[in-house]
């Protein structure tokens, strides 16, 4: 008979939405952002940053992050059933925040020295270390022109809170390599900062863009920062569990670089090798290491746990919507959590 934990991971066990689908009620919202923000990357007279910009924008990624400021504005009550245009500060919100993560991205592959990203050489690979700095610098300067557009100071506070979160929590990373002793607390307070905070500030951005009502921007906050813990923690287990097909990259970059992750956490735990872990040499860290963590954790009850944790967060998240009225929207909202559950589950049962 299953225990009351193991129902609440079953619930969440239902056919994978597919993001085309979750996101179709904003579908031509969608095409609007992608137009602006190949406008604002190709708004420069110089040769070079075109053919770096030009580079970026044909390997786009999933777009949830704009897709989450379009959600969260609709869903607060801006745009009724979606057939009115979207408002200019909703496609400004939305290009910002991709900008944003763009920047992150390119950072974090030459932090990691990282060489592949979406099935392609890495700007830090194409084009060395100085040019990834100035572009990630280039990218986040864009991000708050437009941001600046909106002329409503507290889109600022509420980007800048969250991005501020999201560079502590980085660092909270960096200088916490290999120590797999950290508490499964400290480290959620870790994977809040460095990604839950920007998927907060989307949508919480999103509905204050829409509707100027804070009451409403808190509500989506929350919503946006349970939904990102569930999708960092779902972002570790791929990393250790995918391979280089599926993920776009070189799978192993986490423990390759001794970053402290929950799925990490659970099965060292689980095999009692915390100590040997903290002690091993980065160069020891590679392929075979990587086999055998994956090994470790699919034998163990490491999934059953790390559903629950993503379960529970996407459970959160859902309540958080609750205030909101009834709309296809918000069901998109729910929808795209779920997304999240059901990925879990796929890939943890492997």
């Amino acid at each position: 008979m299953m225990n009351l934990s193991e129902r609440n991971v079953r619930r969440h066990e239902v056919a994978e939405p597919n993001l085309t689908q979750v996101f179709h009620c904003i579908a031509g919202d969608l095409q609007t952002v992608e137009e602006h923000l190949a406008a604002t990357l190709r708004n420069t007279n110089d040769g070079s940053v075109r053919q770096i910009v030009d580079f970026l924008l044909e390997a786009p990624g999933k777009r949830i992050r704009p897709a989450l400021v379009l959600l969260s504005a609709r869903a607060a009550g801006g745009g009724g059933n979606g057939s009115a245009r979207p408002k200019l500060a909703w496609i400004n919100m939305a290009v910002a925040v991709e900008l944003l993560h763009m920047a992150s991205l390119v950072h974090d592959d030459l932090i990691d020295n990282g060489t592949l990203r979406h099935h392609r050489s890495t700007i830090h690979a194409k084009w060395g270390r100085k040019v990834s700095v100035f572009l990630g610098n280039h990218l986040c300067a864009k991000a708050f022109q437009l941001v600046a557009q909106c002329a409503d100071p507290r889109l600022f506070a509420v980007l800048g809170s969250r991005l501020c979160a999201m560079c502590e929590g980085e660092i909270q990373q960096v200088v916490g390599r290999g120590d797999f002793r950290m508490s499964t607390r400290r480290c959620l307070a870790m994977t809040e900062k460095k990604t839950a905070a920007l998927f907060a500030a989307c949508s919480g951005a999103g509905a204050l863009a829409a509707t100027g009502e804070l009451k409403t921007c808190k509500v989506l906050q929350e919503f946006g920062m349970h939904f990102g813990i569930a999708f960092q923690v779902l972002d570790d287990c791929r990393d250790l569990l995918s391979d280089e097909k599926g993920l776009g990259k070189t799978p192993g970059q986490d423990l390759l670089a001794g970053d402290v992750t929950l799925p990490l956490l659970y099965v060292l735990r689980q095999c009692r090798r915390g100590k040997e872990a903290s002690q091993a040499s980065l160069p020891t860290m590679g392929t075979r290491r990587l086999v055998g963590m994956s090994e470790a954790l699919l034998s163990s009850q490491v999934p059953v746990r790390i559903a629950r944790v993503i379960a529970s967060h996407v459970d959160r998240a859902k309540q958080e919507l609750q205030p909101l009225a009834q709309s296809s929207f918000k069901d998109s909202l729910g929808r795209l959590a779920d997304h999240i559950a059901a990925s879990a589950s796929g890939i943890l049962a492997r």
